[in-house]
């Protein structure tokens, strides 16, 4: 470990006698007396630099933030192009709806059933409101809000990276074209989700973290730079409570790294605890309904199903490959706090994948996006001389081509899309233009984003039947297990259910119904209510291919007012 003196000068504690005399000499002169070098724990590869490029030439420092910028825009332009294959998602859609309900007076949680957090709406709020206000589009808005949020985050991290002067710095910098494209090309299918828009802020908390975890030369962040990022990183608690592991797990690390319980008490922290307490509270004053209406509906119908075997077997083994890279990549080097940061936080993330046991992959994003950012952190970590000297380019490229591989697989889950063709949407506009629309199903993509793709109208509170076949499949699931009380309820709801939704379609007198093949189940139980096949009589099918069935009502049909 270098020994540094007031004057500057730097001297390495390997060297003989004299070096030590010398050094000696220095510090006498430097402070006045000698004084006894400080204990120090010695942290794998945690060395810092007063400046990311404090050894290379200027010329040569310029020309790596050239092409580095160039290439984050090469990274940019690719993924615009790229994300048409998802066009804007069901989710994402759904939620463009809802604000725009809102912002025409609807009441969240009254008028509209929803069963996301209102900091979900409130996130996409100002892109939706500024839509309106400059007459764009809103699914241009919010991707380019996207896009920016994206950049944000990954500007922020980079910012603290570099006043923490990590070693790894210089490498870093040439590697954010990669950090960049997996927030901007990676998510596929997750892109726009409130988990994909959470963690790219969450990115500058993480780099704190490993910098609180192993300070050199007595760094200390500033009061904004904690400020900063505990806002940042606050926003994936405010998306889901769940998340809150992810932050608690890392500053454990940190703490524990440290040998001080006082790191779990910095700026950062009480500024997320601080934010969530205010949040809480204006959960209740505004949107009272979601925690005594909608959240006990969640917990008893939507929490309790889950897919636990197509998680598993979907996400489980490329996730166990890519925490094996990290020892395979670097082999015999222990991992560097930036490293087990990163590490630690997926590890977390993977607890509310498993707690939610959904198998979607925007689900699976947190925990999959930050162990795939790890992997190129080990690959810039830097070794000792004798490390460096056994690793040679054979082997450099073996790694690159590993990382390649474990990154290709990793997105795997996320192509996967749901867009319809651009035929099938052509030939339902042609039939019928700017129609009002209802659907018959329990998946949100079956009718989003196709209703705003056709110029329509949404006619329901809900943004699909879910909440109605859930409650069918837990009442067959209680009667077959001999649960009469269970079975009894979940068919109330059930029934109730389906009640409204037929009152809904006599009030509302949709001119387009879609209807999802694929919920044969529900499909079955509404063709036993005589009032829902006599409304049905009303409408003859114009469309249809794997998934959809689409019918338009009957011209001869009277529509209501």
């Amino acid at each position: 470990m270098p020994v540094v003196g007031a004057g500057g000068a730097c001297f390495h504690s390997c060297a003989g006698s004299e070096l030590r005399s010398l050094t000696q000499v220095c510090l006498r002169r430097s402070h006045g007396r000698q004084r006894p070098p400080l204990p120090r724990r010695r942290e794998p590869m945690t060395a810092v630099l007063d400046r990311p490029t404090a050894d290379a030439p200027i010329g040569e420092a310029r020309n790596t933030w050239a092409w580095t910028s160039i290439l984050c825009l090469l990274v940019l332009a690719a993924a615009v192009p790229w994300q048409m294959r998802w066009g804007i998602i069901p989710d994402t859609s759904w939620v463009i709806t809802v604000c725009e309900r809102m912002l025409a007076g609807s009441r969240l949680y009254v008028d509209i059933f929803e069963v996301n957090p209102p900091f979900t709406l409130w996130m996409f709020m100002p892109a939706a409101a500024l839509a309106h206000k400059i007459g764009i589009s809103p699914e241009i808005a919010v991707h380019a809000y996207s896009y920016a949020i994206c950049l944000a985050g990954l500007g922020l991290a980079a910012w603290i990276a570099r006043r923490a002067g990590f070693v790894e710095n210089r490498t870093l910098f040439s590697l954010l074209p990669l950090f960049l494209a997996l927030l901007v090309i990676l998510p596929g299918n997750a892109f726009s989700e409130r988990e994909h828009l959470g963690i790219a802020l969450f990115l500058p908390l993480l780099m704190l973290t490993a910098w609180r975890a192993a300070p050199i030369d007595d760094r200390i962040p500033s009061l904004p730079v904690a400020l900063l990022a505990g806002l940042s990183g606050s926003i994936l608690v405010l998306v889901k409570p769940y998340y809150a592991l992810v932050v608690l797990v890392p500053a454990l690390y940190a703490a524990w790294n440290r040998r001080s319980i006082r790191t779990l008490f910095t700026v950062e922290y009480w500024t997320i605890g601080l934010v969530c307490v205010a949040y809480v509270v204006a959960v209740q004053h505004f949107h009272p309904e979601f925690l005594s209406v909608i959240y006990p509906v969640l917990a008893d119908t939507y929490m309790r199903i889950q897919n636990m075997e197509a998680l598993l077997t979907t996400y489980g083994p490329i996730y166990l490959i890519a925490l094996l890279a990290l020892r395979f990549l670097r082999p015999g080097l222990p991992l560097s706090p930036l490293i087990t940061v990163f590490t630690l936080a997926s590890l977390a993330a993977t607890v509310p994948l498993i707690y939610q046991a959904k198998g979607w992959a925007y689900h699976a994003f947190p925990a999959f996006s930050l162990i795939l950012a790890a992997l190129p952190l080990r690959m810039a970590q830097a070794g000792p001389a004798p490390y460096e000297s056994s690793s040679g380019t054979a082997m450099d490229l073996r790694r690159k081509m590993l990382l390649a591989a474990i990154i290709a697989t990793a997105a795997i889950p996320f192509m996967q899309t749901q867009k319809l063709g651009a035929e099938f949407v052509a030939k339902l506009k042609a039939a019928a233009p700017q129609p009002t629309v209802a659907l018959v199903g329990a998946d949100i993509s079956g009718g989003h984003p196709l209703t705003r793709m056709l110029g329509g109208t949404w006619i329901s509170r809900h943004c699909s039947d879910w909440l109605g076949e859930q409650a069918l499949y837990l009442s067959s699931i209680a009667t077959r297990n001999g649960d009469k009380e269970p079975a009894s309820r979940y068919r109330q709801i059930a029934d109730r259910y389906i009640e409204s939704k037929l009152a809904e379609l006599e009030a509302r007198q949709p001119a387009m119904i879609i209807v999802e093949k694929i919920d044969r189940d529900w499909n079955t139980e509404l063709a036993r209510w005589q009032d829902y096949v006599n409304f049905m009589r009303g409408y003859q099918q114009i469309a249809e291919n794997d998934e959809l069935q689409v019918l338009l009502r009957d011209p001869g049909t009277a529509q209501a007012e």
